[in-house]
């Protein structure tokens, strides 16, 4: 995982897989991240995720939930076809940003 903030905009580059051992921790370090510097909008990289489960949806619901009781925006950038395919299946590309670069 690395991050990058500028200019108010938090970004969160994953390279691992989203299942429950990995989400355990990444949920953590990227809450950290989010209340140190409470960016006015977070992106979150998932060109690198392969595999995601619901343990990650849940991961990417709960960083949702927090960015927008701040009042902030919520990205989610270049997702692969078959985790795109999950995110919509799980309705979360309804209330989340999915863009590709």
């Amino acid at each position: 995982m690395k991050y990058n903030y500028e200019d108010g905009s938090l970004k969160i580059d994953l390279d691992e897989e989203l299942d429950m051992s990995a989400c355990r921790t990444l949920r953590s370090v990227i809450d950290g991240y989010i209340m140190r510097y409470q960016p006015h909008d977070f992106i979150i990289d998932l060109s690198k995720v392969k595999f995601m489960d619901s343990s990650g949806i849940g991961l990417l619901i709960g960083r949702y939930n927090l960015i927008k009781f701040m009042d902030a925006k919520m990205t989610i950038l270049n997702p692969t076809n078959s985790i795109k395919r999950v995110l919509e299946l799980s309705n979360i590309s309804d209330k989340i940003t999915m863009r590709c670069e």
